[in-house]
């Protein structure tokens, strides 16, 4: 198992030279939380002061449509992150400001500090078109090298496998963290992952891949014993076996989905908290005051 020890000196680090720290949200399968996180800790970053930048690594462009922008091939004269794998706009012009409902609609308003590279369906020819490049586990790496002194936080939402794409993610991240949904089949599944990405450094550590299991983030938790004592024990074996590397848990919430569906992220569409800066988990009372106890604890708190 790797350690997070040496995360806060990295991180420190990056902020003095002014480069943003990029994490990577990760799982070999869907529906694991990768996109709602995603989405979340930007935007609750973005509200406690830092410039907050989402990548759409994912084909089903879930992270686009969170933020305003669904079906983001259908946007005229806007390009997106297949425009910039086949070479045909730069990184910088597929980005957008993300938005608190449908991007167009009357009464949507760009949300201050947080962008969104828009996804692509096409990403689905990615590994096609990787394949024969030279260099290409380096091809995010080098986009996002282009745009990492504009940023504080880049958050890469990998789509649910473990091919090319996330292998680029894992080589331009300095952190990877694994989102999981609290069950025996799940968690197991973590050791699999975490072979995947010291294997991903390791091979590639010489031409500067550093990243390593930083974190796991447990998502849709039971809020009561009665709901599932299996995902309760399996929460636990979690935090046994992993220790400081889990994240506070996210519970299980119809508001998720329903933000979802409203194009919106959890602070907009259930803002439950007035000063998330006091939180503790004992006060938390709604996956948004989850999910900004999940982005202090990784070291976004108020500037």
């Amino acid at each position: 198992m790797t350690s997070s020890k040496t995360q806060t000196s990295p991180a420190a680090a990056l902020a003095t030279r002014g480069l943003a720290r990029v994490l990577a949200l990760t799982n070999q399968s869907g529906g694991a939380g990768k996109t709602t996180s995603a989405v979340n800790v930007g935007a609750c970053a973005a509200d406690l002061g830092y410039t907050c930048l989402i990548i759409d690594a994912d084909a089903q462009c879930d992270a686009s449509a969170a933020v305003g922008y669904d079906s983001p091939d259908e946007i005229t004269d806007q390009a997106n992150l297949y425009d910039v794998l086949t070479g045909a706009a730069k990184i910088e012009d597929a980005i957008v400001p993300a938005q608190a409902g449908p991007a167009g609609e009357n009464g949507t308003k760009a949300i201050p500090n947080l962008f969104v590279v828009l996804g692509s369906g096409q990403l689905e020819e990615a590994e096609q078109l990787l394949a024969p490049k030279t260099g290409r586990e380096f091809w995010l790496k080098k986009q996002i090298e282009r745009i990492r002194s504009s940023y504080d936080l880049i958050l890469i939402d990998c789509p649910g496998n473990l091919g090319l794409i996330v292998v680029n993610a894992i080589v331009a991240a300095d952190e990877v963290v694994a989102c999981v949904k609290p069950g025996w089949k799940e968690l197991r599944a973590l050791t699999r992952m975490e072979a995947k990405i010291d294997d991903v450094r390791d091979t590639f550590s010489v031409m500067g891949a550093q990243a390593e299991l930083s974190n796991i983030l447990i998502v849709d938790c039971p809020t009561t014993r009665n709901q599932g004592a299996v995902y309760d024990d399996s929460q636990q074996q979690a935090k046994q076996a992993y220790e400081e590397l889990v994240l506070p848990t996210v519970r299980r919430s119809p508001r998720i989905p329903e933000a979802y569906a409203a194009q919106k992220v959890l602070r907009f569409y259930d803002p439950v908290t007035e000063n998330p800066s006091k939180l503790t988990p004992e006060t938390a009372l709604s996956a948004t005051d989850d999910y900004y106890l999940v982005t202090q604890a990784l070291g976004f708190t108020r500037r």
